[in-house]
């Protein structure tokens, strides 16, 4: 059956184990996107809800995109942070701030339309995520770069092999994943979105937020911070997939109107 308006999967990151789940996002239809999507799934998945610093390990963030986005809709780019912050004084509480740009189409198309943030890896980790593959990669060479340094780098190595005549990134789809490699499935013209701290992260401070390219920020609530204290320096998401609409040609109309 077709999920009109989602790509129908969540990711689960569990950066203890260094292991990526799955979630079926059908049972959170009901909860639309955004704010509402990223409040059910951080009910579900923070067993400890008495947590009063956003830097326990226990602590969840999910980053959550709407049903419009990756559609003809304007202005539907916004992705959702929430989970404990890290900038309240003297106890932390739930919270959420948000960002604009390409992370949430991106991350639709990579095949995810919300990413459930758990745990805390031993050491600098990013994680990379290319039409539903998920690989976690060493970030201790990232560790200490500002978030346009480590977008750059990381960039570079998510961007091979590319065909430079053509333009195209190779995302290497295969049949197996439900792409047909004869066609143009697999490939795309846009670089990898990144969502990534920076040194005041790193450094737990409560200033910390997470930016995407050059000016879309999750400013408030310390989530940097957080990141920073579960080791997670950055998730870079690209993918090829596009989000089925239930009537394209009605959703064109409406943007005209």
């Amino acid at each position: 059956m077709t999920l009109h308006g989602y790509a129908g999967r969540i990711l689960r990151l569990d950066l203890t184990a260094r292991k990526a789940i799955e979630v079926d996002t059908a049972k959170y239809r009901s909860w639309g996107g955004g704010h509402g999507l990223g409040s059910a799934l951080f009910w579900d998945f923070c067993k400890d809800k008495t947590i009063t610093d956003g830097r326990h390990p226990a602590n969840v963030v999910v980053v959550a995109s709407s049903p419009l986005n990756g559609t003809l809709a304007p202005s539907a780019g916004r992705c959702e942070v929430v989970g404990v912050g890290f900038n309240t004084y003297p106890v932390s509480w739930y919270t959420r701030s948000g960002f604009g740009g390409r992370f949430g189409t991106m991350l639709r198309q990579a095949g995810f339309d919300a990413i459930v943030i758990e745990g805390r890896a031993t050491s600098p980790v990013w994680v990379e995520v290319r039409n539903r593959k998920v690989e976690f990669h060493d970030a201790t060479g990232l560790w200490g770069t500002d978030t346009r340094v480590a977008q750059e780098r990381i960039w570079e190595e998510v961007g091979a092999p590319r065909d430079v005549q053509t333009g195209w990134w190779d995302l290497n789809a295969t049949a197996e994943e439900g792409l047909d490699p004869a066609t143009d499935q697999g490939r795309t013209t846009q670089r990898p979105a990144i969502l990534t701290i920076g040194p005041a992260g790193e450094n737990q401070t409560c200033g910390g937020g997470l930016v995407h390219d050059a000016g879309n920020i999750a400013a408030v609530a310390g989530f940097g911070g957080v990141w920073g204290s579960k080791n997670l320096k950055a998730i870079s998401v690209i993918g090829s997939g596009e989000i089925p609409v239930a009537d394209a040609k009605a959703l064109l109309r409406a943007r005209t109107i």
